[in-house]
């Protein structure tokens, strides 16, 4: 009698640890669920806005959208471009996903000044307008002493592999203590072609 006693003393213990740790779980995954509802945003419907937004999704988030090559033929790579008209160039130029672009001017003397930078934005499908600086010496072994202004509009083909475009150029005077200086008005301005092929990885 008394082994049956312990017996059944011992079960209902069990029982109720076991009911404890049920109870336990229970809350401890409400209190994740409701962690994740207070820390991630949701959509409409009640359901988690999407990390990768693109137009006609359905998303309700302003996370900035992606390029798809679906929609838009993307200037970011590396290329060999021609200028022809005011100015006779030719080089590899790259446009950089964040925005910046970087020539590498083989038609110009390097120890005058070949290496130069801009800015670009998409501003139509497959179409970009480039803000470019060149900062040019007179002469080699002479001081910095010429800003030139490129103002570019480039239109990428539908094969992704080449662009044309035009642009517009002001060369001016400029010194090393005010490097940046336009106030002056240009010396030269001009207008021509550019065309360039994508370089590819081997």
């Amino acid at each position: 009698m008394f082994d049956s006693a312990r017996r059944r003393f011992y079960t209902s213990l069990a029982m109720v640890f076991a009911f404890l740790g049920v109870m336990s779980a229970a809350q401890t995954r409400a209190a994740c669920l409701g962690t994740v509802k207070e820390t991630v945003p949701a959509a409409a419907g009640g359901q988690f806005t999407p990390a990768l937004y693109r137009v006609g999704a359905g998303s309700v988030s302003p996370l900035m959208r992606i390029g798809d090559n679906d929609e838009d033929d993307s200037i970011v790579g590396l290329w060999e471009f021609k200028l022809s008209g005011f100015l006779n160039d030719f080089g590899t130029q790259a446009f950089h996903i964040g925005g910046t672009e970087t020539m590498f001017s083989a038609g110009v003397d390097p120890s005058t000044g070949d290496v130069c930078q801009g800015v670009w934005r998409r501003v139509g499908r497959s179409t970009y307008t480039l803000n470019h600086i060149a900062m040019a010496w007179t002469a080699p072994g002479a001081q910095y002493g010429v800003l030139i202004h490129i103002h570019m509009t480039i239109n990428v083909a539908r094969s992704g592999d080449a662009f044309t475009g035009h642009y517009s150029v002001s060369l001016f005077s400029a010194t090393p203590q005010n490097p940046f200086d336009e106030s002056g008005g240009a010396f030269a301005s001009g207008r021509g072609e550019v065309t360039a092929s994508r370089v590819f990885p081997d």
